[in-house]
């Protein structure tokens, strides 16, 4: 996703300020940027004057830093990783922040019945897209049928301060730990004395407070999954945008290509005949949780359950189509 200033030719979605722009033409524009999750981070803010470029990005390094060291499921030495070594059985305690993500992957587990699943690590692994190296080849249908025994997350047992290790499960919340950690940037930023106004990135999803000092919204290019759909700008105020597809993580097979994206119900790379989806909310985890969801359901259902529940979303399909959320659509 690009953060650009033109509208010209493009499909432009406006959604509804929640709270109207503040007047911020004598702000001085600040940016800063770092890497983490393996990936890199941006922010771009206004401030009321000038501002400690290093002391900032030193706080935002050491949250995402810290998010990291909890929640990477590829980090011998995270909390995540004491967990998922854990024997069966065992009690596991682990840091508030932790609790919360998980806590917030299991809601949404149990919202869309399991399409979005934070118990595939190993299905993640074994199919080539994790940290271990694996055989040339895919995994057998004996394989995968004893993996979907083992991956599930319903079978957790949440205790006050930690999580009792089922037999064979493990946690993978690169599916919700980014857009969690984008919300925790922005907190901080929102936080920060001065500062009025960011669009923050991390990885290619981002969220944005208040208004550019022109007035104008952060607007916001979204990644097409086909060259030949339209270009699609959105302005995000108070907003989060997450988008997963198949263009980054990838392998062909027989033909076939086989994303990072896991399908609990096969314990395979997901085959529903949609090839990205963008969804918005308020909080960026939901959006990056709910974004996998979608992908996973294929259109049919993912296009049900976004006018069920309200969300904004839009999907590139594997037939060259794109569709819109009824949500999304109002932002016309």
């Amino acid at each position: 996703m690009i953060q650009t200033d033109t509208l010209a030719n493009r499909r432009v979605l406006v959604p509804a300020l929640i709270t109207p722009p503040e007047d911020l033409s004598a702000c001085l524009l600040c940016e800063v940027s770092g890497k983490a999750f393996a990936t890199t981070w941006r922010a771009r803010l206004f401030s009321d004057g000038p501002v400690d470029r290093l002391g900032l990005s030193a706080r935002m390094q050491a949250i995402l830093d810290r998010i990291d060291a909890e929640m990477s499921p590829y980090r011998a030495d995270s909390d995540l990783t004491r967990f998922n070594e854990a024997r069966a059985g065992a009690f596991v305690p682990l840091p508030p922040r932790l609790m919360q993500v998980i806590a917030h992957a299991l809601d949404i587990a149990r919202l869309t019945e399991g399409a979005f699943d934070p118990g595939l690590l190993e299905a993640v692994e074994l199919w080539g897209f994790g940290a271990k190296i694996v055989p040339e080849g895919v995994p057998t249908l004996q394989v995968r049928a004893a993996l979907k025994k083992r991956q599930n997350w319903r079978a957790l047992d949440w205790q006050h301060d930690g999580l009792i290790k089922p037999e064979g499960l493990k946690l993978d919340l690169c599916g919700i730990a980014k857009g969690y950690a984008v919300d925790a940037v922005t907190q901080m930023l929102k936080a920060t004395p001065g500062v009025r106004s960011a669009l923050i990135e991390i990885g290619g999803e981002l969220k944005a407070f208040g208004v550019r000092a022109e007035g104008q919204p952060w607007w916001v290019e979204i990644e097409r999954a086909d060259p030949a759909h339209t270009e699609t700008l959105v302005a995000l105020c108070d907003l989060a945008v997450a988008t997963t597809g198949d263009s980054q993580r990838y392998f062909i097979h027989d033909g076939v290509r086989l994303s990072h994206t896991i399908d609990a119900a096969t314990a395979a790379p997901v085959q529903s005949g949609i090839r990205q989806v963008s969804v918005f909310d308020a909080q960026c985890w939901r959006a990056d949780a709910l974004a996998t969801a979608l992908m996973v359901m294929g259109e049919d259902r993912a296009l049900s359950f976004a006018q069920t529940h309200a969300i904004p979303c839009l999907m590139g399909l594997s037939d060259g189509r794109e569709v819109l959320s009824p949500a999304l659509e109002d932002w016309l």
